[in-house]
């Protein structure tokens, strides 16, 4: 299905899904600070640090606003915004 991706658009694509499973586990992580460690100043840690990076990484291509990293990322994916598809026309 990812055939007529380019090279490019697929690499993003493969990257915003590695995303998307480093912020579940930054995620549990703070859960699992705050609950097993008792320790509320490390949960809001990995929790800024986890927000830090899906403003710099899940960023539109082709118009450059920030994405919401919970929407699920698939290869016909439209920005919200500029509504062109995500990973499509990246030469």
């Amino acid at each position: 299905m990812q055939k007529n991706l380019s090279e490019k658009g697929t690499a993003l694509l493969a990257k915003f899904k590695k995303f998307q499973k480093i912020s579940l586990f930054l995620y549990a992580l703070a859960a699992m600070s705050f609950v097993f460690l008792h320790n509320p100043l490390m949960a809001i840690a990995v929790v800024v640090l986890d927000i830090f990076l899906e403003v710099k990484i899940y960023i539109c291509p082709h118009c450059g606003k920030t994405l919401d990293c919970r929407r699920k990322v698939a290869e016909d994916t439209c920005c919200p915004r500029c509504e062109k598809y995500l990973f499509r026309g990246l030469d």
